[in-house]
Formats: C-alpha cells, structure tokens, sequence
C-alpha cells in the first residue's frame, strides 16, 4: 500500500526547501514523491491501493532522534530515593541499584513504554545503551523485541563495565557480541530496522584490560562504541589519577574515540580534548536537562560546534522525546555566553543535521530528510504555522511551534505508527496495566 500525506506545511530539512501547501508520497519503505498541491496528479491515487492522511495545513517534517537514550528507566518513575549528594551517589543509589533488580520482562516492557513516549513525542529513532547487570544474556533481545512490535528504528548495545566484577563484565561483552550477530544476519531486510553498537560504560569503571577485551571482541564487528564521557568530576578525577591523562586522551588513546563513536556527555573536557574529538571523528551527544538535573556542569556546546565537532542533542533518559532538550540547549547557552542569539544556529544544526546523520552514520541510508529516495522516517506536527514560513524562518516555525505542540502522526519506515494522536498496532492500556504489575516486584526488589 501506498501513502499520500495531503495539505501539508513541509519543512523538508533538505537544502532548507520549504513546501507551505504541499503533498508527500510514501511507498514501501521510502519518499518516492514530494511537490505542491497545485501540482499534485490527482490521477495517481485513482489506481492501486493508497492510504491518505488530510494534514490540513499542519508541518510536516523529518522524525527527530534520540541519539543517547537510556530505556531502562523508565520504571524509575515514582520510585522513593534517598539523599544522593553527588554524581557517584546518584549512580550507585539510583541507576546501577535498578539496573541489577530488572529482570526480562522489566527489560521488555520498560523499552516498550520508552518506545511508545517516543512514538507520541515524534521521535522515529532511538539509539539507546542499555545496563541490566540483573539480567544480562538475552536483554538486547527483549528490547529489540519491544523495538520490533512497536515499528521504531533503532541501535542498541549493553554498557560493558568492571563495577560487577570480572564475570558480570564478560557477560556484557559476550551479549554485545550476541545482538551484533544477529543483526549482521538481518541487516540486508529492508523491513529490519535497528542496528548494533559496542556498548561502554565509562572511564572510571573500565580496566585498560577491559578495553582491550572489548576491542578483541569487536574486531570481527568494527561497531561503533557507545560510552558516557566526562559526564562527572568523578570520571575525570579518576583519569587524572589513574592515568595521568584526561578522560579523551586516555579513550582516545586506547582506540575507543574513533570515527562513528557516541561520545556522551562531554561535559569536563579542555581545548585538547575538543581537538583530540575532532580528529577522532567521533559524535558528540549533549544531554542538557539531564546535566542539570544531576548537577554535573555544563558542557562546552558552543566551543565545541565553533571547533567544527559533530555535536547532537539527546535525553540521556530523562525523557523518550527530544523537544524538550533542544529548547533546553537553545536557551541554556544564551545564559551562557551573555547573549540572547547564541546558539541559535548551532542548536539547529544539532537537532536537525547531526542528530539524523548518526542513524544515517549507522543505516547506510538517507535519514533526517523528505526527499526523494530517503527514509519515510516523518512526522505531522500538529502546529498549523499562523504566519509566513519559508526557507529562512522554518526552524524558528520548529523551535517555537513544533516543539511546543503535541504530534498528530508518527511514521517510521512508511508505517503508519499513531494517526491523529492515536497509536496503531499497539494495546498502550495492556501494556500499561502490565507494567504497574511488575513494578510493584521490581521496587521491592530495588529497596532490598
């Protein structure tokens, strides 16, 4: 079945071209048709089987990505915590306490709520790192399952870490090497939609020998990493105390910043660092809600787009959609530098060229655009503009409209995933129902 998209405001992300009253065509998995409704064969949809959705003057526009995301947290919501004073007492009383209580099914519906927030915030693509040191072998295959049923795109991997010890950590690097086998056998599916990384966790719980047991692993891969870097003052401490390096170098010299890698966070970095990213051709993910709300810094943003680094913009977890970061980072760095039209250009860019070249990176295919030949990866915003849009002032449509509306639609890969606010193929009240059972164990479990 075919799909037309009618009526629509495209924001393509293509060369800045702009369609104020436009039609996109839709068949299989790709864009095979975009233009003015003026122009539009009416005779085409007269043959064959076709799907018509009415925008009604709404954007539409590429899907957004969530290029650093953590799906395990989602029964995190409402848990009691206690006191945590810094960084470390956040990961060693929240995060790595819930990671070693999740079981299987935890995994599975914990990814499938993440997923469906992710589906009504208008995010088509989610690169998530996942840690379940509770349930290691099989977990990348119960979130894969929960990408599957929901039809996202996405790229998966476990956090390899010493912070269990030497078996836990074999585990992790063996469950790596499990989900990246079995996406080199289904990768040439056109329907197949999610790829493989090598995960890490960070400097601070990663042995040079370690490192080298991931790298072995790896090698018949040549996957890229995924790993925190400089998130806390903790990592960096203990860099310069262990190593006598700062975290990038010491990555970077280790082979684990090259070109493809995540590099998350970012946030307790200097000038040689930034130049040692660039040269590594590694992807910078700024997380600026979730750096505030654990209290770590500041990341050098605009330093960092200046020095010419491909830097995106994720969540880090703190939510499935991406709005409310990019309007974080696009008023966080006026604060900043003391200027009200800093970033502007930058958080653009992140939001809208480097977040979608990260799955492009990983696909081999044209994500982030409405073109011909790309992804039907698309989005309806259900913002109708109430002034002039054009090629010059579409992205200030997306930051203060698009990012401050719900979304009506979401498709992934030419499959109609939500129309008008309403998910498809997908019980959400089951799920829902489901996943409060299991909390109430899981809770119990992560008190003990």
């Amino acid at each position: 079945m075919s799909l037309l998209i009618k009526n629509a405001c495209i924001f393509t992300c293509d060369q800045d071209i702009v369609i104020p009253d436009g039609y996109l065509e839709i068949k299989d998995n790709q864009i095979t048709g975009l233009g003015k409704m003026s122009a539009f064969p009416v005779e085409r949809t007269a043959h064959g089987a076709w799907r018509i959705i009415d925008a009604h003057g709404r954007v539409v526009m590429p899907g957004f990505v969530n290029p650093h995301m953590h799906l395990y947290s989602q029964f995190a919501k409402g848990l009691n915590l206690p006191k945590m004073a810094s960084f470390l007492e956040v990961l060693e009383c929240l995060w790595w306490k819930l990671d070693k209580a999740l079981k299987e099914e935890d995994i599975y519906l914990s990814a499938y709520l993440g997923l469906i927030e992710s589906i009504r915030s208008g995010v088509t693509t989610v690169i998530d790192h996942h840690a379940s040191y509770g349930s290691i072998k099989g977990s990348l295959t119960a979130v894969a399952e929960a990408f599957s049923e929901t039809g996202m795109r996405g790229a998966l991997c476990f956090e390899v870490s010493d912070r269990n010890g030497e078996k836990d950590c074999k585990k992790a690097i063996e469950e790596n090497v499990s989900f990246l086998e079995e996406v080199a056998e289904k990768c040439m599916s056109p329907s197949y939609l999610l790829r493989g990384m090598f995960g890490l966790h960070a400097s601070f719980t990663l042995s040079p020998a370690t490192i080298k047991k991931v790298h072995e692993a790896n090698e018949k891969f040549g996957a890229p990493y995924h790993i925190h870097v400089a998130e806390g003052e903790e990592d960096a401490a203990d860099a310069k105390a262990r190593y006598n390096f700062s975290v990038v170098r010491r990555l970077y010299d280790e082979g684990v910043l090259r070109e493809g890698t995540i590099a998350a966070h970012c946030v307790h970095v200097n000038d040689v660092d930034i130049e040692l990213i660039k040269k590594s051709g590694a992807f910078v993910v700024h997380n600026p809600v979730s750096n505030m709300n654990n209290a770590v810094g500041r990341m050098h943003y605009l330093k960092m787009c200046a020095a010419g680094l491909s830097v995106g913009i994720g969540t880090d977890g703190m939510g499935s959609g991406v709005f409310t970061d990019i309007k974080a980072a696009s008023v966080l760095h006026k604060e900043a530098a003391g200027n009200p039209q800093a970033g502007w250009n930058e958080v653009h860019m992140s939001a809208l060229k480097t977040n979608p070249s990260i799955p492009s990176h990983l696909f081999g295919k044209k994500l982030g655009v409405i073109a011909g030949g790309a992804e039907a990866d698309v989005i309806i915003s259900d913002y109708i503009p109430s002034t002039e849009v054009k090629a010059d002032n579409y992205w200030g449509h997306t930051l203060f409209g698009v990012v401050d509306s719900r979304v009506h639609s979401t498709i992934v890969g030419g499959r109609v995933l939500m129309e008008g606010f309403k998910l498809e193929h997908i019980d959400e009240a089951a799920i829902i129902k489901e996943a409060r059972k299991l909390s109430t164990s899981l809770w119990k479990r992560f008190e003990k």
